[in-house]
Order: C-alpha cells, then sequence, then structure tokens
C-alpha cells in the first residue's frame, strides 16, 4: 500500500505540471515538451553549479582548506532543497486535502505519513543532485578522490536531505499554525514566496561576487564553520579526509532530528490531518442593513474571487510585487544610478524614455484580465443569468485589472520622477505610459480569453500559467517593450527621440479605443454565446 500511495502522489504532482483539463488526457508532445523544459533547466543549473565549484577547488585545495568546498556544497544544498520544498511540505503534510478521504480508508496512519514524507524525499534528492553531481565531478577531475571519499560521499547525499526535511516540516508546522489564525492568509503566503525566491536569487547572483571574498578569507571563514556549524564541519572533514568518526558525528546531527520529526508527526497525525481551525464566534449585532448595487457587488466578487488563490494573484499579478520592489531600489540607489547615467552622455538626454520605457517593462507582467473569464469555470452561468449586461459584466472585469494594477504602476512611475527630477510636463509622459500600456494590456487579454477561454480546468492557476491566452498576453506584453525600442534604432535617424515618444503615445491611445470598441461589439456578442 505504500508503494501505491508514493506513485499516486508523485502521479498527481506530475499531472499538476502537466494536465490542465478534467476532460483531456495529457498528450505525449506535451510530456516531451516539458520533459525537455525540465532537462534544460537541470542542465543550466548544472552548468551554473559546476562553473562555480570549478573557481574555487583549485584556490581551497592549495590553502589546504577542501573542507570549505564541501561546506559551501553543503550550505547550497540545504539552502537548495529547503527553498523548494518547504511549500510543498506544508500543502502535502499539513493542508492536503485528501486527509480525511484517506483517513475513511483501510489505510494505516503510518503508510499515509510516510508516503508524503518519501515524496518530498524524492524531490529533494532531485535538487540536491542538481549541486551534488557537479560538485563531485569537479572535485574528482581537479584533485581527486580515494574509494573512501566518494563512499562517505555517498553517504552524505542520501542523509543530507533527511535533515533539510526535518527543517522543512518544523518550518511548514510553524506556517500552518500563522496561516490558521490569519485574516490574510494568501497576503502572507505570498510574502513568504516572494522573500525565500528573493533570497535565493539575491544568494544566486551574489555568490560570484563573494567568490573573491570567499578565497581571501577561505581559513577564516572554515574556522567560523567549525566552531558555529558543527555538523557541517565533520560533513566536510569525513568527505575531504574520508574519516569516518565525523561522518558518524554528522550522521547522528543529520538523523536524529529527522527521527525525532517523524515520530512527532506519526503520533500527531490524526490531529493533524483532522484538526479545523477555531473560529471566533461572532456576536449578532443589530445593524443597519447596507445594500450595494449590482455592479459594485459584482465588482467586489471578482475582488475576493482572484485574492482567494495566492498562486492565481502571483501569477497573474507578479508586476505588482516588482512595482513595489522597484519602487524601494529606486529610492535606495537612485543616486548611484543617476552617477552611472551621468558618466554616459549619450544617455543623458534620453533619460524620460527610460524612465517611460522601464514602467511599460513592469507592467507587462500583469495579466490577470487575461484569465478573468476561464477562472469563472462552471460557475459563468450564474453570472449571465444575472439582470446586468454583459457589457457591464465585461466592463466590471476590465475594472479588476486596472484596480489592481495602476496603482502600483503610478506608485513607481511617480517614484522615478521625484528620484530623477524630471521636470512636470515630461513627469506627466513617465506617468501616463504605463497607463497607457496597462489599459492596453488589460483589454487585450480580455479579448483574448473571450476568443479561447478554459474552463475544464484541474485547478486555478492553470487559467493564469498554461492557458493560450495568458501565455499570448505575457509574450505580447514584454515583446512590445522590445519592440518599441527596435523601432526606434530603424527609424531613430528620421525622426528625434522626443517625436518617437509622442507617437507611441499615438499609437497606444489609438490601440486602446480599437480593443475597447472591439470589446464592446465582438466581446459583447462572444461572452453571450460561451
Amino acid at each position: 500500500m505504500l508503494k501505491t500511495l508514493i506513485k499516486l502522489r508523485i502521479k498527481g504532482i506530475f499531472l499538476r505540471q502537466t494536465r490542465g483539463s478534467k476532460k483531456k488526457k495529457t498528450s505525449i508532445g506535451k510530456i516531451a515538451l516539458m520533459a525537455i523544459l525540465f532537462g534544460y533547466v537541470a542542465i543550466v543549473f548544472l552548468g551554473m553549479f559546476g562553473m562555480l565549484f570549478f573557481s574555487i577547488v583549485y584556490s581551497l585545495h592549495s590553502m589546504h582548506i577542501d573542507e570549505l568546498y564541501f561546506s559551501l556544497m553543503s550550505i547550497l544544498i540545504i539552502m537548495f532543497c529547503f527553498i523548494g520544498s518547504v511549500f510543498i511540505t506544508h500543502h502535502e503534510i499539513y493542508e492536503a486535502k485528501d486527509n480525511e478521504l484517506l483517513l475513511s480508508m483501510p489505510i494505516s496512519n503510518k503508510d499515509i505519513l510516510l508516503s508524503r514524507i518519501f515524496t518530498i524525499l524524492i524531490l529533494n534528492y532531485i535538487y540536491e543532485l542538481i549541486i551534488a553531481i557537479p560538485a563531485l565531478f569537479v572535485y574528482i577531475v581537479s584533485v581527486g578522490m580515494e574509494v573512501m571519499q566518494i563512499i562517505l560521499f555517498v553517504g552524505v547525499i542520501l542523509t543530507l536531505p533527511l535533515f533539510v526535511l526535518a527543517l522543512s516540516c518544523l518550518f511548514g508546522w510553524i506556517l500552518a499554525h500563522i496561516l490558521v489564525r490569519a485574516k490574510m492568509k494568501n497576503v502572507i503566503t505570498i510574502i513568504l514566496y516572494v522573500a525565500f525566491m528573493g533570497c535565493y536569487f539575491y544568494v544566486i547572483n551574489s555568490i560570484e561576487g563573494y567568490i573573491g571574498w570567499l578565497l581571501q578569507n577561505g581559513e577564516t571563514i572554515a574556522n567560523a564553520i567549525e566552531k558555529g556549524a558543527f555538523p557541517i564541519y565533520h560533513l566536510s572533514i569525513a568527505i575531504s579526509e574520508g574519516n569516518i568518526l565525523s561522518f558518524l558525528i554528522y550522521f547522528v546531527c543529520a538523523i536524529v532530528p529527522f527521527i525525532v520529526v517523524i515520530y512527532l508527526l506519526s503520533t500527531n497525525f490524526i490531529k493533524l490531518a483532522t484538526t479545523k481551525p477555531k473560529l471566533k464566534k461572532n456576536v449578532y449585532k443589530v445593524k443597519e442593513m447596507k445594500t450595494n448595487s449590482l455592479k459594485k457587488a459584482l465588482l467586489i466578487r471578482e475582488i475576493k474571487h482572484f485574492t482567494s488563490n495566492a498562486m492565481v494573484m502571483l501569477n497573474g499579478a507578479v508586476g505588482i510585487i516588482f512595482c513595489i520592489i522597484g519602487t524601494i531600489a529606486v529610492f535606495i540607489y537612485g543616486n548611484q544610478i543617476k552617477f552611472v547615467i551621468a558618466m554616459i552622455p549619450e544617455l543623458s538626454g534620453m533619460i524620460v524614455p527610460i524612465l517611460c520605457l522601464v514602467g511599460i517593462g513592469v507592467n507587462s507582467m500583469n495579466m490577470i484580465s487575461a484569465s478573468s473569464i476561464s477562472l469563472e469555470g462552471n460557475r459563468l452561468w450564474i453570472i449571465k443569468t444575472l439582470p446586468i449586461q454583459a457589457k457591464d459584466i465585461l466592463m466590471i472585469k476590465l475594472m479588476l485589472h486596472l484596480l489592481f494594477c495602476i496603482p502600483a504602476g503610478l506608485i513607481f512611475s511617480i517614484a522615478t520622477v521625484i528620484v530623477f527630477e524630471v521636470d512636470i510636463l515630461n513627469a506627466i509622459l513617465v506617468v501616463m505610459a504605463p497607463v497607457l500600456f496597462t489599459t492596453f494590456i488589460d483589454l487585450l487579454g480580455l479579448l483574448l480569453n473571450l476568443w479561447k477561454p478554459k474552463f475544464d480546468w484541474v485547478n486555478e492557476t492553470v487559467c493564469v500559467k498554461q492557458s493560450v491566452p495568458s501565455i499570448l498576453t505575457m509574450f505580447i506584453a514584454m515583446g512590445l517593450a522590445f519592440v518599441i525600442g527596435i523601432c526606434y534604432m530603424l527609424i531613430g535617424n528620421f525622426v528625434t527621440l522626443d517625436i518617437y515618444m509622442y507617437m507611441m503615445f499615438i499609437v497606444f491611445i489609438i490601440l486602446d479605443i480599437a480593443l475597447y470598441y472591439m470589446l464592446n461589439t465582438w466581446g459583447v456578442r462572444r461572452f453571450e454565446q460561451l
């Protein structure tokens, strides 16, 4: 039964990535495409980590601190596995939707729990091998390893994910308790997800800059790891020197937390699987009844529906997050950016078009409207039966995108205007450029969604990540930013930059008007046919 449960859970994870429809089976072509995509990503990461280890192995070996090489490898593995599995651990163990179904079957609690643990472990081993394989290959080719070192290396690879899993379970338990009591659960999930990904990309992008510092202070860092990271130190000594005693010390430090976590989970699994969040008892108070107009009620419904799924919000409105991050970055690094621009005379006269283009680029990552029709799923008939015109329903869905995206874009644009001290006339252009572009993407996405809606989705994130309207909107939006720059390079000899910028404004105004007209004619007829 345990083997069957593990197969089902792995198959479920695979289907969530490849299957987007309840009725249609995953085609061989789609499976092959996903395999090529995952293979490409794996090769990129293998090459990236291989170059990293190759850049430090000779220097660390010449300084006789090979243990620092393996310490760095283990730290990267822990970080990579933890970030890659922490949310899956939280979902699979603490918030699995099939808990009550499985508990009602003649299946032991131990098998249910272990199937989830092994599934997460398999994912962790995949993450680990992306780092461990290039680390082992580079060290063998550059320095060489004895048989005992290789055996202990394999032992470390087999046991290190157990320690990471214990950390993930602990953090998942904390996260579950926080989210149970939180009123803004999805917002907290998005903040944590963005924070983890931000830390990961910061570390990856900063590694090259820290390599020199690592090599200059190698002995100091090695001593700090010995004193402050006891298990990692013995792990690195075990591999670099083939020390069996150090391996046993590391093994105990890795396996004990895992055993303790498994024991606690097994003894409390039924409680974890069946406990519902405590709801605060509301005391009825007589108040005056408030009523909303039908349009306002539908807008509130759209907002609540969109904000009910953290992954839909994250994938459909990631540009909002970048606007917030960009605003903070502009105020922090604004003077440095201005200094770099001042050093390049060609850029000094292009500051306004650059700010317009940056604002457009950041807002191009929002595509809320491209999935707003598809997200209705089999509930579309409900709003179609309401006493409201199809045109008004489409305008409300249009308004949802503008309501979320334009304020964030305005904040970012105003920040750039203030920091770069743009005059009033040009400031209006910088602020209006993302507004016109956001309106264009909003109209385009909604029209594409009307043209190719997807109602038979398996889960809502499919509408945002894998549907044709979302993919087309994303590529068109991001491609336009490059097209604008390329067009100027082609006709830059015939028109000035200011005239070209005004031309682009006129083009987007015409496009917005044309798409709005199309939405009120063809779009209304198409919606009534759905």
